[in-house]
């Protein structure tokens, strides 16, 4: 928004107002402060029509509701996710529970982590005279309960009787919060994904949810700038306060250290640098498919200009960023044809509803998946509400997947859901649009 003369001077007005009062002006008293008449009240409202929604809000119809939005949040203060904290530590105490005696003298490495990040957590709010220095001193902190550490009072729906040991056994609350995967650390980031999409499940914010989908899908990295500009925006508004307690974004320059930093072309997030110092992906198939299109590389960034950049964690990359572009390409394809189609909806029960008429509903699970597995694909039900569910494969994976050949042998036991490629959803959903025009 162009800063005009006077969008400025309301600025500095209410700026210096709030710094003494709790609660708005009203509008003859903003007058005052600009040193307008109150006969100008009608210009002024109109003035703060225009402001509002980027630097300015209110309730219609309340008093003193005006209040400024703030364009870029506060740098937050440095923070540890607790959440993350108890999943390691809840994967390192069912991980030593798993392992011989001999060796239970080493700790695995989620234990590790967990402790280690429990500790700078303690250290950071003043607490770590508290905090277990050892495994022994931790063995008995897990017997207590979890809220007994005080960092854990801002999770809400913890039972105060909770601890990760019960009865000299593992405690269903660990079992619970442990994850698994070869990479503990990518598995606690992906859980992150998770906590967002149950909170905006619980607090039913379809729109908040999707634009979280799109922006670590489409802005894996960006500068900071537009970062905090963004968590400001009133798509993400709603969800500001949980993505400033979770790892989802963090400095790119913790990624890797480097002078220069490369994107990849197709994802757009940071490439690793390999023995040749060369550049690659991350992600082998994201690389394969960059020389598959011959997409051309983007522009480097320099160690000075990657300090102010911020990029999604590589576990919320891995099982955010690249199957969600799938996702999206899809929903774009098939929205140039006419078609109306909704991203995630009903917060993300399940990845596109396609309608192609009021009689056609297409439900559509998108799988970016290197082999097929009959026990995943009996994961996706057959959606009562729509008129066809699919499982819609990308068409680069036929080589590999063989669908055309292998859905007869898997549908079957799929209870009515069908598999596709990208090409046959696109080439059937055009033939349905084209018969209804003709119709």
């Amino acid at each position: 928004m162009k800063i005009t003369k006077h969008r400025q001077k309301i600025l500095d007005a209410l700026q210096e107002w709030f710094r003494i009062h709790k609660e708005g002006p009203t509008l003859e008293e903003l007058c005052q402060e600009l040193g307008m008449q109150p006969s100008q009240k009608a210009t002024l409202q109109r003035w703060l029509q225009t402001m509002r929604g980027i630097d300015v809000e209110w309730e219609d119809h309340a008093a003193r509701s005006l209040r400024l939005l703030r364009s870029e949040p506060e740098e937050p203060p440095m923070q540890i996710p607790v959440q993350e904290t108890l999943r390691y530590l809840a994967t390192g105490v069912v991980e030593w529970e798993k392992q011989e005696p001999v060796k239970r003298a080493h700790p695995p490495e989620a234990l590790r982590i967990g402790m280690s990040r429990m500790y700078l957590t303690s250290l950071l709010r003043g607490e770590e005279e508290n905090t277990p220095a050892n495994l022994p001193e931790f063995f008995d902190w897990a017997k207590q309960p979890i809220t007994n550490w005080k960092s854990t009072q801002e999770i809400k729906n913890i039972s105060p009787d909770v601890t990760l040991i019960e009865d000299g056994l593992v405690s269903d609350f660990a079992t619970l919060w442990q994850v698994s995967g070869k990479d503990v650390a990518a598995q606690v980031q992906e859980a992150a994904l998770k906590d967002v999409l149950e909170y905006c499940r619980g607090h039913q914010l379809e729109d908040a949810y999707r634009e979280f989908r799109k922006l670590i899908i489409t802005k894996p990295t960006l500068e900071y700038k537009e970062y905090r500009k963004l968590l400001s925006s009133p798509q993400l508004r709603p969800l500001r306060e949980l993505l400033s307690g979770l790892d989802i974004y963090v400095d790119m320059v913790k990624l890797a250290s480097e002078n220069t930093y490369h994107l990849c072309p197709r994802c757009k997030y940071v490439q690793r640098r390999r023995a040749d110092d060369t550049y690659s992906c991350r992600n082998a198939w994201c690389e394969r498919l960059c020389a598959k299109l011959k997409l051309a590389p983007l522009r480097s960034i320099t160690k000075e200009e990657a300090e102010d950049w911020k990029a999604v964690t590589p576990g919320v990359h891995l099982y955010g960023t690249l199957p969600g572009i799938w996702e999206i390409k899809l929903a774009e394809e098939l929205t140039k044809l006419g078609v109306r189609v909704t991203l995630w909806p009903n917060v993300d029960e399940f990845d596109l509803l396609v309608e192609l008429s009021r009689k056609v509903r297409w439900a559509i699970d998108v799988k970016d998946w290197s082999c097929l597995d009959e026990e995943r694909l009996q994961k996706v039900k057959h959606r009562p509400d729509a008129t066809e569910t699919f499982v819609v494969f990308p068409h680069e994976r036929e080589e590999s997947l063989r669908i055309k050949v292998v859905r007869e042998q898997f549908e079957p036991e799929l209870g009515g859901v069908r598999l596709m490629l990208f090409s046959e959803i696109i080439a059937k959903a055009k033939e349905i649009r084209e018969n209804k025009n003709h119709a």
